[in-house]
């Protein structure tokens, strides 16, 4: 499957579809999202195959502390990176500064790659809480994400 350009990069167990995240990686996700509070952050993850390999902080280019837009133009320029380094595009994270780790309706309308893990960081009540899902632009599909050793 193909959308936008970008390939299909989920693993499939069973009938329910799973992400494996490097913990090194995951980590960093983190992180990076807590350095941006209040704000949200964003970036994208790669991988071989359908693995978050490697973390792209990404700058959150909305002016709305409680939304992340990423362009079209950066999603390019990193996945062209991505490339150069022999990976794929496997992933789209951002946080949830101070709401719960479950898209918003906003999240779900506008997720461009639907074919492509979707993780949510939040830190909701002081709590970091990370949920991976897939989205179609109508359905939110929860996704088993397993963090793994290097």
């Amino acid at each position: 499957m193909e959308t936008n350009g970008i390939k299909n990069n989920l693993s499939h167990k069973g009938d329910a579809a799973q992400f494996e995240i490097k913990k090194t990686v995951y980590e960093d996700m983190i992180s990076y999202c807590q350095k941006a509070l209040p704000n949200e952050a964003c970036g994208l993850l790669s991988g071989v195959k359908a693995t978050g390999s490697t973390v792209w902080k990404l700058l959150n280019e909305s002016l709305n502390p409680n939304r992340f837009y990423l362009s079209a133009e950066t999603v390019k320029t990193a996945v062209e990176k991505m490339e150069e380094n022999g990976e794929k595009l496997s992933g789209i994270f951002h946080s949830h500064p101070s709401t719960p780790a479950f898209p918003s309706s906003h999240d779900i309308k506008n997720n461009p790659y639907p074919h492509l893990a979707y993780i949510i960081v939040s830190f909701y009540k002081g709590k970091v809480e990370v949920k991976c899902f897939k989205m179609d632009g109508k359905t939110v599909t929860p996704m088993k994400l397993l963090v793994i050793d290097e």
